[in-house]
Parts: C-alpha cells; structure tokens; sequence
C-alpha cells in the first residue's frame, strides 16, 4: 500500500513540475509578443505623428504663401504695396539661398578640420595594438 501512495506522490509533483515548467515558457512567449506589439505600435504611433506634422505645417505653408500671392494679384502691378511684397518675397528667398550656402561651406570646412584632427591623433586600435605588443614583450622578458 505504501509504493502505491509513493507512485501517486511522484506522478502528482511531476505533473506540478510540469504544468509549471509550462506556464513559465507560456509566459516567455507573451514577454516576446509583446515586445514586439510594442515595438510595431511605437512605429506606428510615430509614422501617424510624423505624417500628422507635416500635414498640418504643409496646410499653414500653403495657406499663407497662397494667400500672400493672392493678395498680390489683387493689386495693381504698379501699386507700392503690390511691388513691396514682390520685393520682399524675391529677398528672403535670396536671403534663405545665401543662409543655406553659407551652412554647407561651414559644414565642409568643419568635416575637413575634424578629418585632420583625426589624423593627427593615433588611432585607437593602433595605440590597443602598441600596448599589447609591449606587454607580450614583457612577458616574454620575464619567461
């Protein structure tokens, strides 16, 4: 009688053993997906808000420029005001255009001067490859 209980004893903690060792690589599985539902809702959430932005700064972009070309039309081509926001439309682009050349000239010559800063300085793999180089001969100085 008593091999009997001791039979139902292991076969009831082996099926605890194993309805556990399930639930934990249940719960693995879940940890998985939903990283990975996290993952694709963050993409997705930042897709509609980038698309969103621009939307909203095309639809004021468009707005206002097509007003101001509007209002353009409306007045004679020898008006003051007319020539006034021709005038001035035609300077800030020129403006926009001599700010932008002026920004890549410096960005080039800003990447060349960190170019040959980088030179000048040894590189890291060189300076690891010296040290370890002086170890080994110093091991072998002591061998």
């Amino acid at each position: 009688m008593a091999t009997k209980t001791r039979k139902l004893e292991t076969n009831a903690f082996s099926v605890l053993g194993d309805a556990l060792e399930s639930a934990a690589e249940s719960f693995e599985e879940v940890t998985v997906n939903a990283r990975d539902s996290a993952k694709k809702a963050a993409a997705t959430t930042r897709r509609a808000l980038s698309k969103g932005v621009h939307r909203t700064g095309y639809g004021i972009s468009y707005g206002v420029i097509y007003a101001a070309v509007f209002l353009t039309e409306l007045f004679p081509e020898e008006n003051p005001w007319r020539r006034g926001l021709e005038e001035g439309a035609h300077d800030a682009l020129e403006e926009r255009s001599r700010i932008r050349e002026q920004k890549t000239k410096k960005s080039k010559t800003s990447a060349k001067s960190k170019t040959a800063a980088r030179t000048k300085k040894p590189k890291a793999s060189k300076a690891v490859k010296a040290r370890a180089d002086q170890f080994d001969a110093a091991v072998e100085a002591t061998a």
